[in-house]
């Protein structure tokens, strides 16, 4: 069992490099859905998680939520980031992307505590 778990933990990492590299090409390969790609592997990170058996463990989840959080509200304040010199119009849409891959683990972990949180402990 701890050889499967351990071979699930590193597919969920592949996973979530894989999102990353699509997340930085997608904006310039219109040929792929970058959009939908990246929220199907974020759901499938997401998933993982939650059943234990993903890159992200219980004790990172909390540390994973806050930041793809504050990721998500840069992500959608991609106006600010357009207006960085230079390197802004290529920024803004890879941050945007990014944002797309983490909303779908960000909401299922964040179900998954509120679950937690809310179940009864004593039965």
């Amino acid at each position: 069992m701890a050889k499967t778990t351990n071979q699930w933990v590193k597919i969920s990492g592949y996973l979530f490099l894989l999102g990353i590299i699509v997340a930085i090409i997608g904006p310039w390969v219109t040929a792929i859905p970058s959009g939908t790609i990246l929220l199907i592997l974020g759901f499938v990170i997401g998933l993982l998680g939650a059943f234990g058996m993903g890159s992200v463990s219980n004790d990172d989840k909390q540390m994973f939520m806050l930041a793809a959080i504050a990721l998500m509200v840069v992500g959608s304040a991609g106006a600010a980031l357009k207006d960085v010199m230079y390197v802004g119009s290529y920024l803004a849409p890879i941050v945007g992307n990014i944002a797309v891959l983490v909303a779908p683990a960000v909401v299922i972990f964040a179900i998954e505590a509120i679950w937690k949180s809310g179940s009864i402990k004593y039965v």
